[in-house]
């Protein structure tokens, strides 16, 4: 169903952008098109133009129409706290589904549209835990855990500024329960990342260059790891922050293998051939960034990171009022979570169109023309402050 909105889509997001309504083209625009080109270019020089087309054309419009939709829609602040009030009343509905799957191993959504539509098949790999791994309406329950994963720190900073502290933290809290419900690693790693900067962020509200601390304390950390440790820092977070050794040890089997397939393949990548390992590894590849260099090559991976780095960086530059800010700080951080948890599973489907929906979605908090407008609400505010102010407290004579 999300694809055919997506095809749907993709003539009145092209007018909008065409009347220039999503505003300047920016470098990250530039970026993830030629992404997504050299990515469809690959699989037609690997394969022929028959044999994939249809997978081509679809992962064109799986990566940019989200994309740019996004673009055309989140144009301020406003915008953009209507979509992450919408995407945290998606998690909060889908978790008691969850829940009840944990408990019983019902999957009521697929069950209840098995008869009407065609859906994904059921996922069953065992308890972890003593419960049963959540699927709910995605194709693998690690999906489903990426899938909710983002909305821990947009709910946190973009919803909740204002409320009680209870308040505040129950969206966060119901977040981190769907999220644990997929039983993934790598999904929980995203939530993790995302508390642990959340932390940092508060208990040092005060500290102007608290960001800066964090970014020294982060470099003298990872080098001293690599170091100190006969292991480098990706082994050490695929094996120690999972549920599973097993399934760490084998993320690390999977890139010391792949790694030769990408050197030796860095223009256009394999393709869908077979990577280079022994028999008795599977071939499955749990990680989204080597996936698409061990795909497309290493220039569509330096292309994608590219367009992701550039749109944190632009972010982190801009000067926005302090409710623009915060929504910011959200956005950041939770990029940061699923960024770094990509390095631990692969992405697909719908919850890849999230993924590059969450990228567009941050382009407004960098564009110049939208920090004009940021800054005239700042003056307004000042202003509207100014007349309560004193409208409460006349002067006296």
């Amino acid at each position: 169903m999300y694809r055919i909105y997506l095809l749907v889509a993709v003539i009145p997001v092209t007018v909008h952008l065409l009347r220039g309504t999503a505003g300047s083209i920016c470098i990250p625009d530039i970026l993830l098109v030629i992404s997504a080109f050299w990515m469809a270019i690959s699989l037609i020089v690997n394969h022929g133009i028959s044999a994939q087309w249809e997978f081509a054309g679809i992962l064109l419009i799986e990566t940019l129409v989200p994309y740019f939709i996004a673009r055309v829609m989140i144009r301020d602040f406003k915008s953009f706290q209507v979509f992450v009030w919408w995407f945290f009343a998606v998690v909060v509905t889908l978790l008691p589904f969850a829940l009840v799957e944990n408990l019983t191993g019902r999957k009521i959504i697929l069950d209840l549209f098995r008869g009407v539509f065609s859906v994904y098949n059921s996922v069953d790999q065992g308890q972890r835990l003593g419960l049963n791994r959540a699927q709910v309406s995605m194709p693998h329950p690690i999906l489903f855990g990426v899938f909710c994963a983002p909305a821990l720190a947009l709910s946190w900073y973009v919803l909740g500024s204002s409320d009680a502290p209870f308040r505040k933290i129950l969206r966060p809290f119901s977040v981190v329960l769907a999220v644990f419900s997929s039983l993934s690693s790598g999904a929980f790693l995203a939530v993790l990342v995302q508390l642990f900067l959340i932390s940092w962020d508060e208990l040092l509200n005060k500290v102007k260059k608290r960001w800066v601390i964090f970014a020294v304390v982060f470099g003298v950390t990872y080098v001293f790891i690599e170091l100190a440790s006969n292991r480098n820092a990706f082994q050490i977070i695929a094996s120690e922050l999972t549920f599973s050794r097993s399934s760490g040890y084998n993320r690390i089997l999977i890139f010391n293998h792949s790694i030769d397939d990408i050197l030796g393949n860095p223009i256009f990548g394999i393709g869908f051939a077979e990577w280079t390992r022994p028999s008795w590894l599977r071939g499955s590849v749990d990680n989204f960034w080597l996936i698409v260099a061990l795909r497309y090559g290493l220039v569509s991976f330096l292309l994608l990171i590219a367009t992701f780095l550039t749109m944190l960086f632009r972010a982190c530059r801009s000067q926005l009022s302090e409710r623009s800010s915060q929504a910011r700080t959200g956005y950041l951080i939770s990029m940061i979570g699923i960024g770094l948890a990509a390095f631990t599973v692969h992405i697909w489907e719908a919850t890849y169109c999230l993924f590059m929906f969450l990228l567009g979605s941050g382009v407004w908090i960098g564009n110049s023309d939208n920090i004009q407008l940021d800054q005239s609400e700042i003056a307004s505010d000042i202003s509207t402050r100014r007349k309560v102010r004193y409208t409460r407290f006349p002067r006296q004579h």
